[in-house]
């Protein structure tokens, strides 16, 4: 049957691509079949971020952002080196600018060590400019093998590849429902078409929870959408790699931050407020079913209420280009609004419970024959390979 599968990895994005690249790599044998919703590949999340590509940080040693981070970092840049993808390691900075983050930043700096971070260090007040000229503070630390790379094009070569491999590749297919009956799942598209598979991959991004149903149990995707600002050229020329503040230890995002990126533009940013549409990327789109999911769900509020001095921050950061500017100029003091022009927006896919918890680490969960990657956020793209090849050992273990 021409609608019949092994495998099918349902989404687009880096994550499904790379997932597909590995399960098509490991089982070349096999019949496999990639689906997305879009018209395009790689349209949401792989193509609206920074394009940092993380050393691990940030993450809780033990956990699967630490140990797929590492691995993934690793097995992505070799990928790119031999497809001579440009990748640059131009390193990273976090800061602290008052002495009340000290304790955080030392505590950052154990978690990365940890986590066995290359070249992680400590550096003194002085040190900062030798490294960033135009940053001060009174610490940082510096992880010199942090890197930035267009995930877009590593998304591209990908999709080639699996093309090349004779893995199915369907576009503008996006699944309105699964049926497990015995050993086949039977996904259901458009025009009620169905496809089936002996199994599943959902790699579904800001559509995850939809897609997972009861399996998501409860868990439901929040869209954050941030926005960039582009700096001009007065003050990109000075900034040499990514320059991080020292990040809020009770969410998960990093704060605003400054990220030379692999085409050169110094990218200031992004911000974190709720997104009323999780697929448009305008400020204050609204759709309507994304808005009630989001403004009916009780562990949205029940976030809010205990996060509403950053909530404040973050909305003022949205509508006000000098307060954007205001956070930069903690550590470089002479930035100012007129130097900073509307960039792009992107928007992240974060995974909440019921009482208003953020899941922190990648969250995957199984369906008897579907795996749903319920929570991929940063650093998804970076762990992007590792992820695949994690899923691809879980997938192995379904008879």
């Amino acid at each position: 049957m021409d609608d019949a599968y092994e495998l099918i990895v349902v989404g687009g994005g880096i994550v499904g691509l790379a997932t597909a690249w590995q399960l098509s790599r490991r089982h070349p044998e096999l019949r496999l079949a990639l689906v997305e919703a879009e018209p395009q590949l790689g349209m949401h999340q792989t193509s609206h971020n920074s394009g940092v590509v993380h050393a691990g940080v940030y993450y809780r040693a033990g956990s699967l952002k630490a140990t797929l981070c590492r691995r993934g970092k690793e097995l992505l840049e070799t990928y790119c080196a031999e497809r001579e993808i440009p990748l640059l390691r131009n390193g990273k900075i976090v800061v602290a600018t008052r002495d009340d983050e000290l304790d955080a930043l030392s505590a950052l700096y154990d978690r990365a060590a940890a986590n066995g971070v290359e070249g992680i260090r400590r550096l003194t007040p002085s040190e900062i400019p030798r490294v960033e000229p135009l940053v001060r503070g009174v610490a940082a630390i510096h992880s010199p093998t942090t890197g930035v790379v267009d995930f877009t094009l590593v998304a591209k070569s990908l999709a080639r590849e699996l093309t090349e491999s004779g893995v199915h590749i369907r576009t503008s297919w996006r699944v309105d429902r699964f049926r497990q009956d015995g050993s086949r799942v039977y996904l259901t598209g458009p025009g009620e078409e169905v496809l089936s598979a002996r199994s599943v991959v959902a790699c579904a991004g800001l559509q995850a929870d939809r897609l997972a149903g009861n399996a998501a149990d409860g868990v439901r995707i929040v869209p954050f959408r941030g926005g960039w600002f582009a700096l001009d050229n007065e003050f990109a020329s000075g900034i040499k790699g990514s320059v991080y503040p020292v990040p809020d230890p009770r969410l998960p995002f990093l704060g605003v931050h400054l990220t030379r990126r692999i085409d050169g533009q110094v990218w200031a940013g992004p911000n974190a407020f709720l997104a009323l549409s999780r697929s448009d990327y305008k400020r204050w789109r609204f759709r309507a079913a994304d808005a009630i999911s989001a403004l009916g769900y009780p562990g949205l509020w029940a976030f809010g209420a205990r996060h509403l001095s950053a909530a404040y921050t973050e909305l003022r950061h949205d509508v006000s280009r000098k307060a954007y500017a205001k956070e930069l100029a903690r550590y470089i003091p002479d930035v100012g609004k007129e130097n900073l022009a509307r960039g792009p927006i992107g928007i992240r896919a974060q995974a909440m419970t019921r009482r208003g918890e953020l899941l922190d680490d990648f969250t995957i969960r199984r369906d008897q024959r579907i795996l749903h990657v319920l929570n991929a956020p940063s650093p998804a793209a970076t762990s992007s390979l590792a992820i695949g090849d994690h899923l691809a050992d879980v997938v192995d273990e379904i008879d």
